[in-house]
């Protein structure tokens, strides 16, 4: 037990000392704001694909009308992919009147969301392309606006935003949303040194010119998912490319979070899917040394209640692990703020390793399962 408790203690430091660099590259980053004038507004084009997203298109494009921006700088395609609902009548509902220069157009192909957007590029009018997905969300009027002003400090060719958990309760959601918080304050650390390993096509904006260079998805086509982390590795792959994490709370898309353990563990699946396929060093890194550390973790633990004069070892390894774990919370929660979840980070911090452990085994025998 001696010999590998410190072998435990070495893991843990590595993944501490790569969890605090990242910490000290977020708290690097500058937080950005947002201008008065609607003249600085930029133009441009905003891609949604949908499927079968009845019950949420409404409130994401309504959100977007309402932005305080200039409308007519403002292109928006849906592209209905193969849906089965009321998902185009609800969004021309909620376009109807809207002021804003929109199409809706339907991904006859069917093979998948790249395709979707590949298509849909073709009748963008505007260099700079936002995607957002079709079950988010914005509370802030200025989201838009934040993305234009930082996009005129920086010239990115490829942004990337926040994105949040929306506000609920229980074990369930407080267990995503301190998780996404967590990978929020990591990825935008890792921008800090140009070495992002996540994004989300909720909140993505990157340019025509990017996408041409790249080739479009053309090296992961044949890859279901992939559309934002697969596409952020060929950018950064692109000689001088900017790639830029945006830190302001405006800046912040919301998504629902699962409402059953089963469908959060296939929607972790279906990202792990992308892990498999993705040659970024440090995304592959911090994944294995998290595993570790949380199977570590269960092994202290039950070795302690198993083994009683071995405790006060194993005792150490779960507290500093926990310690860990709630300062990297602290320094989210400055960002993506939310009080009620307070009261949830000790018995998450407790969880997350089952659920962590949970997740990479089932990531090996689950096939992935998309709309």
């Amino acid at each position: 037990m001696t010999v590998v408790f410190y072998i435990l203690l070495i893991v843990l430091s590595a993944y501490a000392s790569v969890v605090f660099w990242l910490a000290f590259g977020y708290l690097r980053v500058k937080t950005s704001g947002t201008h008065e004038e609607l003249e600085s507004c930029l133009s441009v084009t905003i891609i949604i694909c949908a499927r079968n997203e009845e019950k949420k298109i409404g409130r994401c494009l309504k959100t977007i009308v309402q932005q305080d921006y200039d409308l007519s700088r403002i292109q928006l395609i849906l592209v209905n992919d193969a849906s089965s609902d009321s998902t185009v009548f609800q969004a021309q509902s909620a376009l109807k009147d809207s002021g804003i220069n929109y199409k809706i157009i339907t991904n006859a192909s069917r093979k998948g969301k790249k395709q979707s957007i590949t298509y849909a590029l073709q009748f963008a009018e505007h260099e700079l392309i936002i995607t957002r997905d079709a079950d988010t969300f914005t509370k802030s009027y200025n989201w838009l606006k934040s993305i234009s002003d930082f996009q005129r400090e920086t010239s990115s060719d490829l942004i990337i935003g926040p994105v949040n958990i929306s506000d609920n309760y229980g074990m369930l959601w407080a267990l995503q949303a301190i998780e996404n918080k967590v990978l929020n304050v990591l990825n935008a650390g890792s921008s800090f040194y140009k070495k992002p390993f996540l994004c989300s096509g909720a909140n993505l904006l990157f340019t025509k010119t990017i996408f041409e260079k790249t080739n479009g998805y053309h090296s992961h086509l044949t890859i279901d998912s992939g559309d934002d982390i697969l596409f952020l590795e060929d950018v950064k792959k692109i000689k001088d490319a900017r790639i830029n994490y945006l830190k302001s709370e405006e800046a912040i898309v919301s998504t629902y979070p699962c409402f059953s353990f089963s469908e959060l563990i296939h929607q972790k699946v279906r990202w792990a899917s992308k892990v498999k396929v993705n040659s970024n060093k440090l995304n592959l890194s911090l994944a294995l040394l998290s595993f570790i550390v949380n199977c570590g973790w269960l092994f202290c633990l039950f070795n302690g209640f198993l083994v009683p004069q071995k405790w006060s070892l194993s005792l150490i390894f779960v507290l500093l692990k926990l310690l860990i774990d709630i300062l990297l919370l602290f320094l989210a929660s400055r960002f993506l703020k939310n009080r009620a979840l307070a009261w949830y980070v000790l018995p998450v911090g407790c969880i997350y390793p089952i659920y962590a452990v949970l997740v990479a085994i089932a990531s090996l025998f689950l096939k992935p399962k998309w709309k």
